[in-house]
């Protein structure tokens, strides 16, 4: 048998990546065949009870902001700080195995759709259980670490959500431009909308905006300045039985 010479070596271990990632790939599509509500979470579901097979990186929540304390699965719920609702917030992450094998070959279209993504929209998920561990509330806020291409479009999430709720029965309100707020591109959103269902009490809050001080052009030299916006979309789905004690 003729040795394997380097080159061909190094295609081989290409190849190889690009199988498991495929099969990554697989496995995180039938993940979003899960019937739950989202990766399969929904309301009512109990903490103790719940897999954390298709999870990770759980942790104390900040209100739809970055992880605080450390946590081992959703049945640690009680040791995060309740919130003024009375529910305690566990920030998580749907299973990265694959982005993980993604980014370690470095290309963008493996980790493009992969990842913790509400609508093919990056977001930080958190779930909220009330004091006997019953998921209550399903928030997530679109992730400002995001690339900037998919920052840029972050307002577009609040879209996705009132279409796949069914476009009736919404009350949205636009909000007036602060002092110093100004449209991006011609286009200035600052949005919000509330749906109330038997089962469930939605809210989709976004902005797409120029906040005081931000400008597309450097005012000096005339030069294009990137990421000077705020773009993003808050989605929160709660339980219309429960009532803050």
């Amino acid at each position: 048998m003729s040795p394997i010479r380097p080159g061909e070596r190094l295609r081989l271990v290409a190849v190889a990546a690009l199988v498991l990632i495929g099969s990554a790939s697989i496995v995180f599509a039938q993940a979003q065949a899960d019937p739950g509500e989202i990766h399969g979470l929904r309301l009512g579901l109990e903490a103790r009870r719940m897999s954390t097979d298709a999870f990770g990186e759980f942790a104390c929540g900040s209100n739809g902001g970055p992880p605080r304390a450390n946590l081992e699965g959703f049945a640690d719920f009680a040791k995060c700080r309740a919130e003024a609702s009375g529910l305690r917030e566990v920030y998580v992450r749907f299973d990265d195995e694959a982005e993980y094998i993604a980014k370690a070959i470095g290309d963008d279209q493996y980790t493009r759709n992969i990842g913790t993504r509400i609508a093919g929209h990056p977001v930080i998920l958190s779930v909220l259980f009330d004091d006997g561990g019953i998921l209550r509330g399903i928030r997530a806020v679109t992730d400002p670490r995001a690339a900037p291409a998919e920052r840029r479009m972050a307002h577009l999430m609040r879209l996705a959500v009132i279409n796949h709720y069914g476009p009736e029965g919404w009350t949205c309100a636009d909000e007036p431009a602060a002092a110093g707020e100004t449209p991006v591109g011609g286009i200035f959103i600052k949005q919000r909308c509330h749906k109330t269902t038997a089962a469930r009490d939605i809210t989709v809050e976004a902005h797409f905006l120029r906040k005081p001080g931000q400008s597309g052009t450097d005012r000096v030299t005339g030069e294009y300045r990137g990421g000077q916006y705020e773009s993003w979309t808050r989605f929160e789905l709660m339980d219309p039985a429960y009532h803050a004690p």
